[in-house]
């Protein structure tokens, strides 16, 4: 009786300890944003990332529209170029209590397009 029992309490604890994991999650690492010079394009690289983030979502409120049309909803209510880590296009997109949650490398391009001064271009 006393093997079973040193048995079964041994089995227990092997059972115990090897059902823990923790599995490691590493940050995205995010590569410097090189334009080539250029200065970031709302129409071209900008307004693709929130037609494909945001749509799913909003677009049974809000028609799809031209980059244009965006451009001028978006930027007056939403981004603060003089402080662009607390533009709400940022912050809402970047944190992740926010449904739609861009990756790391589109929200380090969101951040530089603001600081560039968010253009219309």
């Amino acid at each position: 009786m006393k093997k079973h029992t040193i048995f079964l309490i041994l089995i227990v604890f092997s059972l115990f300890f090897s059902s823990c994991k923790y599995d490691f999650i590493l940050p995205e690492v995010v590569p410097p944003i090189d334009n080539g010079g250029e200065p970031i394009s709302f129409a071209t690289q900008i307004a693709p990332i929130f037609a494909e983030k945001c749509n799913s979502c909003h677009s049974s409120r809000v028609p799809i529209m031209s980059a244009d049309v965006a451009f001028s909803q978006l930027v007056p209510k939403y981004v603060n170029t003089t402080n662009a880590e607390s533009s709400t296009i940022y912050t809402f997109a970047t944190s992740g209590s926010h449904y739609a949650k861009v990756s790391a490398s589109q929200g380090a391009l969101i951040l530089a397009w603001i600081k560039e001064g968010a253009k219309n271009n």
